[in-house]
């Protein structure tokens, strides 16, 4: 148990260091605007199919809308968390700066102007990519023997996950107050693959967030928050929570409560993501 917490905060860590490094980039090109996961996916492989010999796993992608274009410096800081976690970050681009698009529509479907993803090589090499509207940019590896033995825990999405269309869609009919009231509220779309440790698994599982806290957000602030999990593979919705004063900045993700009549599966792991997704963004 204590591995897979590991396993858990060595993820956070990634996604961390994702949203930290962000930046506006245009490697290899796509579809442009917002786009879903099942859109962005094969621009961000297609910009990994040939480095450093290929090979790449989808570990996990995190989208984000938010209403107004933020631009911001590249922060460093929090990188020295990755050697206490027994990784090594090794930035690919020179970027001094990221950009998240602006976004007005409607969160129901899914679409986000920002991807982010994490790949994993046989070689246990941990990569992150980002897809900025439509275009794909390498950001950073992650080596080192604790993380590699972490990233083997992590199970690659599968080819049949559903899309974040599909996700916020089967999330819609508990969300509709919450984005009725707040219809540009800032969206997050987050999918883990799962964990495989000594024959326990945890399932693929989407994580749907929206909140009005600001993209940069101050912890003395508190917001609105509406949160759900689901399925990865059916879109079945296992659990959902609003809080109306949520810290904005915090860590913690109040946990969805279970949805009567389905497995309440624990949505722990791809909560932590977002969470992190969420706090790595500088103040």
């Amino acid at each position: 148990m204590l591995y897979v917490v590991g396993a858990v905060v060595v993820v956070v860590v990634v996604v961390l260091v994702a949203f930290v490094v962000l930046p506006s980039l245009s490697s290899s090109g796509g579809a442009s605007g917002p786009l879903t996961y099942a859109k962005a996916e094969p621009i961000a492989s297609g910009a990994m199919s040939g480095y450093q010999g290929g090979g790449w796993s989808v570990l996990f992608a995190v989208g984000l809308a938010t209403p107004t274009s933020e631009s911001f410096p590249t922060n460093t800081s929090a990188l020295g968390n990755l050697s206490s976690s027994g990784c090594t970050y090794h930035l690919v681009t020179s970027a001094s700066s990221y950009t998240i698009p602006g976004f007005i529509g409607n969160r129901s479907s899914g679409e986000t102007p920002a991807w982010e993803f994490g790949f994993r090589n046989t070689s246990y090499t941990l990569a992150i990519a980002s897809v900025i509207n439509g275009q794909a940019s390498v950001l950073a590896t992650i080596t080192g023997t604790e993380c590699a033995f972490f990233a083997e825990l992590l199970t690659p999405i599968p080819a049949n996950v559903i899309d974040s269309s599909q996700a916020a869609a089967d999330v819609q009919p508990y969300a509709q107050a919450f984005l009725s009231a707040h219809p540009n509220a800032t969206a997050e779309f987050a999918v883990l693959g799962g964990l495989n440790f000594l024959g326990r698994t945890t399932p693929t599982e989407w994580s749907v967030i929206y909140t009005t806290c600001a993209v940069t957000p101050n912890s003395s602030w508190t917001g609105e928050q509406f949160n759900a999990t689901v399925n990865g593979l059916t879109g079945a919705v296992s659990g959902v929570q609003t809080n109306n004063s949520a810290v904005c900045g915090s860590t913690t993700i109040t946990a969805a409560h279970p949805v009567p009549g389905t497995a309440g599966i624990d949505p722990t792991v791809t909560r932590s993501i977002v969470a992190a997704a969420r706090v790595a963004e500088p103040a």
